[in-house]
């Protein structure tokens, strides 16, 4: 068994991969995920509770893809080797992994998420393709079809525009409303979210329209607001909730492993 994470700003999402023998497929066994926007030992105490349900003693491994700083790293790691004595194995950027060649030139600053996140993008069928997480930030990653990373954008995700503006503007400060229409708001609630859905999916689209004349790009979304967005866009997308924890396996598993995992 395989105990992977995925530790981003706002949840830390967590899966549990088995095998039944050398040559049997991988396959879920259990998923979950912690809210964690505060980084306090209550997010600890969450996630114990979930993988104290689990099989602990069967787990041979545990991959972890975080962006919460050297303190998560520590302090999970701590958890985990004094309760369960598993050693947790966090995934680095490198120059070149997978057949995806790093377009930053100090690797290290590449957001490991959008790292793994390409590998398993480029993974599924070896052509050029462009990865959208949907997250805290979201982030659009380029790879061409020779698997090499063409750099990518970043920008505030759905929630911190909202509450950029509600720090900045008391007037606009709203409460939390879904987000689904793109029509121009009747209420300040309305017209905010209307606003930053229209903001952010105009991003999107000026990033796809600006690809067409070029290479053709086969589009991966991930990430918590991949929902919200797409029912918004015209053109073929595959959503892929699971794309940094495939990812995370197709980079720390030997390639025998991961050919029979699929």
């Amino acid at each position: 068994m395989i105990l992977e994470l995925d530790a981003g700003n706002t949840r830390i999402k967590w899966r549990l991969r088995e095998k039944k023998a050398a040559n049997k497929p991988w396959f879920k066994v259990a998923e979950g995920f912690v809210y964690a926007r505060e980084r306090t030992p209550s997010v600890f105490i969450e996630l114990g509770k979930q993988l104290e349900k689990l099989p602990m003693e069967n787990i041979s491994r545990m991959l972890v893809a975080s962006v919460r700083g050297e303190g998560f790293k520590t302090a999970f790691s701590s958890l985990m080797t004094e309760k369960w004595h598993l050693q947790p194995e966090f995934a680095t950027p490198r120059k070149q992994s997978c057949g995806v060649i790093n377009a930053y030139t100090d690797v290290g600053k590449l957001g490991v998420d959008r790292w793994l996140a390409m590998l398993a993008a480029y993974h599924r069928e070896d052509e050029a393709c462009c990865v959208v997480d949907c997250g805290t930030t979201i982030t659009v990653d380029l790879v061409n079809r020779n698997g090499q990373h063409q750099g990518g954008y970043i920008v505030p995700g759905l929630q911190l525009l909202r509450d950029t503006l509600a720090t900045r503007s008391k007037a606009l400060a709203t409460e939390p409303a879904e987000w689904n229409l793109t029509a121009p708001g009747t209420s300040t609630i309305s017209a905010v979210h209307s606003g930053i859905l229209r903001c952010v999916l105009g991003f999107i689209r000026d990033i796809h329209q600006s690809n067409n004349s070029g290479e053709l790009h086969r589009w991966y979304f991930t990430g918590g607001d991949a929902t919200v967005l797409l029912p918004h866009l015209n053109w073929e997308i595959k959503h892929e909730p699971d794309l940094v924890l495939d990812g995370l396996e197709l980079a720390m598993c030997s390639p025998a492993e991961y050919e029979v995992a699929g």
